[in-house]
């Protein structure tokens, strides 16, 4: 099990009669497959299994390549259709696929129960807290944690195959799970120490329906999977909403009930915390066992201190992005939707900034549908605004560290960047939550030890104190 980088779980599609199997470009990479290079198919009874061949008189076939529009370079790509593939897997049945380096191996999805189960130990025995990212969209939140050099990233889950692609590149050592989570085993799952979840959120955000009362079902496959990392901490994250909803009782409900008996609960607004960008969600750490855990407290930052959207930007601003003008523009007429209705005049809405602003709306997904409940930026002149860009807005605005990067290839678009960038969380924030967490975490670990090696003094039967190992 220590050499899988990847497993990634789906359902077989026919075409001709026959069951299609096919592997992406984030799989086959994954495995470290170029385009061009010789490959081998061995049919096992219950598998089928890729991998390098020795030549090219030797193989059952070549790596494609995949390129579209906007990539730099074209990326692997592996589609295979007949009866030999028919004769073990079945058309619109659930697979795992395993991901080793040179080595991928495609069986039937593996069934599991809802109870609790052992984790499958992934990857080396590491010093730092082992952190588990579910969902993990493209690794912000995770970034975050890993800056704080307390914790080391051993797996994700996530099925978005873009926004795994995005983890990988900037988290090497542990395993990528590409799956639904309702179709995931647990033995794939690595040890942590923490998981930091994620939870859906459609149903719960201001831009969704606010159904507060509706659970989604999802509440024991979370629970199953975190169960099966054997953690001791759980990090949630989430739309305010989220923490008065049926799933997320549900949720709260099970971890309670395999011995998750301290939760600490709050919202925390990122401006408050120095941020630039308003993000306002709901937080909570459930420990396994008596753990004390204090919230960390947003410094007292004076307006006159406060950065403005200028100095996030910094130089070069005028030449970034794609100016319009505001004029007989779709900017002129949100921006007199935004007069007319009171819904959109509140202070909170900041529709165009100014360099000279000291807050803007939070960033979300949707970002570049340019909408009156978003910021863009207005130039000194008045008469032109734009987008941010995914640089101003990750690294800028939401703390991302520069370390992180994205794949070379070009094939994450700006729009995609954005769009991953408004799925994930402020940095600032996240940090120090997290060392609140590893502070809580590892003062239990001090302290177990210590009364595991210091002595204790009891008295023998003749009234003298001895010391009892």
């Amino acid at each position: 099990m220590k050499s899988i980088k990847m497993v990634r779980n789906l359902k077989t599609t026919e075409r001709d009669g026959n069951t299609r199997l096919y592997f992406e470009p984030s799989v086959l990479e994954e495995a470290g497959f170029n385009v061009g290079e010789s490959v081998k198919i061995s049919i096992q009874q219950d598998s089928i299994i890729l991998f390098r061949a020795p030549d090219e008189q030797n193989s059952d076939g070549i790596i494609s390549r995949r390129l579209r529009r906007g990539w730099e370079k074209a990326r692997p790509y592996f589609d295979r259709s007949n009866a030999e593939i028919s004769s073990v897997l079945r058309a619109k049945e659930r697979i795992d696929i395993i991901i080793r380096e040179g080595h991928i191996t495609v069986r039937h999805e593996r069934s599991f129960d809802l109870t609790l189960s052992e984790g499958m130990l992934q990857g080396e025995e590491l010093q730092k807290l082992r952190l588990l990212s579910l969902p993990s969209g493209m690794g912000m939140a995770t970034a975050a944690l890993v800056n704080t050099s307390l914790y080391e990233a051993v797996g994700a889950i996530d099925m978005w195959p873009i926004a795994l692609d995005v983890y990988r590149f900037n988290f090497r050592n542990g395993i990528s799970l590409m799956s639904d989570i309702k179709h995931l085993h647990p033995a794939y799952i690595p040890q942590a120490d923490v998981v930091i979840l994620s939870p859906e959120c459609d149903e719960f955000s201001a831009l969704g329906t606010q159904k507060a009362n509706v659970a989604t079902g999802l509440a024991p496959h979370y629970a199953r999977l975190i169960w099966a990392t054997n953690c001791n901490a759980v990090l949630i994250e989430q739309v305010a909403p989220y923490f008065k909803s049926r799933a997320y009782h549900q949720l709260r409900t099970l971890l309670i009930a395999s011995g998750f008996n301290r939760f600490y609960e709050t919202q925390i607004c990122a401006h408050d915390f120095g941020s630039v960008a308003g993000r306002r969600r709901g937080y909570a750490v459930a420990f396994h066992g008596d753990i004390n855990f204090v919230w960390p407290t947003p410094p007292r930052i004076p307006d006159r201190f406060r950065k403005t959207v200028g100095q996030v930007l910094g130089n070069g601003w005028e030449e970034r992005g794609q100016w319009s003008t505001i004029e007989n523009s779709p900017m002129e007429k949100l921006l007199a939707k935004k007069k007319e209705n009171n819904n959109f005049n509140a202070d909170r809405n900041y529709t165009l900034v100014d360099l000279d602003s000291k807050r803007i709306s939070a960033v979300i997904s949707a970002y570049r549908r340019t909408q009156v409940t978003s910021s863009y930026l207005r130039h000194p002149d008045g008469k032109h605004w734009r987008q941010f860009t995914s640089d101003e807005l990750g690294y800028g605005f939401l703390s991302l560290p520069d370390w992180f990067e994205w794949p070379d290839g070009g094939y994450v678009s700006e729009t995609r960047k954005v769009e991953l960038i408004g799925q994930g969380v402020d940095c600032t924030v996240l940090a120090a939550i997290g060392s609140e967490l590893a502070v809580s975490l590892i003062g239990e670990k001090v302290r177990a030890k210590r009364e595991d090696i210091e002595p204790s003094l009891l008295q023998n039967r003749s009234g003298q104190l001895e010391l009892i190992f």
